[in-house]
């Protein structure tokens, strides 16, 4: 690291240099080159997110990449769905390093680590990010049979949207029927189904999933 590449300047090098493999696609560049995203229709944005640390210094740049997808609808609907103004409609999203795995996985830009990992990023956008972007170009319908064949984890909400009740009700019971959080989300169902609707806050998670749980029972979605 030269004397004037600071760790900041350094980390977004390595952010614009990164996402040069997705310029070509159509996608933009804004914070610095920290956020490169791309509208491939009116309703959805795909986005590429750079995340670093306040602990970096000349020995030690972090950088983690998010991939999100984000719906235009499903904000307006989760405002509402969920009381909650601040929802950003959020399809799908993960950190970059489940997307290639199990494990948690960081990159580091510093010295010479730095032209491994921007090879190393780019390799994994070109050969997969991209393609599962490709998939959310497509229409509602193809995005709705793609997830529920690959069990892409989209949220619930997509589906209540532009799926129809049926089918939410039906990804609904098989995603309570394999989560490992299915007797407390059953001890939750219970509870619902006792409660007036008003009474009902879906902002508020007991654990994970279960504000959008609640969110599912108000909007009609029952388990059988």
């Amino acid at each position: 690291m030269s004397v004037s590449e600071k760790p900041r300047a350094l980390f977004l090098k390595g952010c614009n240099e990164i996402a040069e493999v997705l310029i070509p696609h159509g996608f933009k560049a804004a914070q610095e080159g920290q956020t490169v995203s791309k509208r491939p229709n009116k309703d959805i944005t795909l986005q590429l997110y750079f995340q670093s640390s306040h602990y970096n210094d000349e020995n030690s740049v972090t950088i983690i990449p998010h991939i999100t997808v984000y719906s235009k609808a499903v904000k307006i609907f989760d405002i509402k769905a969920y009381k909650n103004e601040y929802c950003t409609g959020i399809v799908w999203g993960k950190q970059l390093c489940y997307i290639l795995g199990p494990e948690y996985k960081t990159w580091d830009l510093a010295k010479t680590n730095y032209v491994r990992t921007v090879s190393e990023i780019q390799k994994a956008l070109t050969d997969t990010v991209l393609l599962l972007f490709d998939v959310f170009c497509k229409s509602p319908d193809e995005i709705i049979e793609y997830s529920i064949k690959q069990d892409l984890d989209i949220s619930l909400s997509y589906f209540l949207v532009f799926g129809g009740k049926e089918t939410a009700e039906r990804v609904f019971q098989t995603r309570i029927n394999q989560s490992r959080y299915k007797g407390q989300y059953m001890k939750l169902y219970n509870t619902l189904l006792n409660m007036n609707e008003n009474e009902i806050d879906p902002k508020y998670n007991e654990f994970v999933g279960a504000g959008e749980f609640k969110m599912a029972y108000l909007q009609g979605l029952r388990l059988k």
